[in-house]
């Protein structure tokens, strides 16, 4: 009887757990680092998107890329360069990378104990249970998803000392080397609060929609934002 409720319990709280997993918010985290020089953010300026690798430049996952950041700075009142003039105010550069896969490897506690006692004067009885399988330990394989983007002024770009105005990179992990499904949201993490303070790395969570693209290939963290 006693070994049968405590199962029962057991199977409670793993189905508990499970349905919590289920239905708790997802987000893709992202360590971004930003230095710059901009005493505000820009407002007004045109800019133009290049890449500093020709590959990336040439496909068609950097256009995409590029529109994702066109949306960024369009929102901040930007405007894409027109080629009305002889060059844009602002030159933004763009490049990613995948490195992995690397091991991940954790060690849990998935038990549960069970117990029930009773004394007086003249006895006792106790009884216990306990799931044999307390700890385990769980490897994944994770991948690091780079994305770097610099944007410079557009005097200065196209001489010996181009000058920098703003610097920010994203470092984001994820179970799988696709970075495709993450990108719109590292990209918004990096222009959340633009530009931000220079010199400061921030964890920011990104709160991602349950059919979106980046649940289904299991790139996300479960982790509230803070």
């Amino acid at each position: 009887m006693g070994n049968t409720l405590a199962k029962r319990v057991f199977t409670a709280v793993i189905l508990t757990f499970g349905l919590a997993a289920c239905v708790s918010p997802k987000y893709v985290v992202s360590d971004i680092t930003r230095h710059h020089s901009l005493p505000r953010a820009p407002s007004g300026e045109s800019f133009v998107i290049v890449s500093t690798d020709d590959e990336q430049e040439e496909s068609l996952a950097f256009d995409a890329y590029a529109g994702l950041i066109t949306q960024r700075l369009s929102g901040l009142g930007l405007k894409s360069f027109d080629g009305e003039s002889a060059t844009p105010d602002l030159v933004v550069t763009l490049k990613w990378s995948v490195e992995g896969p690397s091991p991940d490897v954790k060690s849990r506690s998935t038990g549960i104990g069970y117990g029930f006692g009773y004394g007086h004067r003249y006895g006792h009885f106790g009884y216990g249970y306990g799931d044999p399988f307390e700890n385990r330990t769980s490897t994944k394989q994770m991948y690091v998803r780079k994305v770097d983007l610099v944007i410079y002024d557009g005097m200065t770009y196209n001489t010996e000392n181009p000058t920098r105005v703003f610097e920010g990179s994203a470092v984001s992990t994820g179970t799988n080397g696709q970075i495709e499904p993450v990108m719109p949201y590292i990209v918004q993490a990096i222009f959340d609060q633009f530009p931000g303070a220079s010199g400061e790395t921030r964890t920011v969570r990104i709160e991602v929609p349950p059919d979106s693209e980046a649940v289904n290939t299991g790139q996300y963290n479960s982790r509230s934002a803070k």
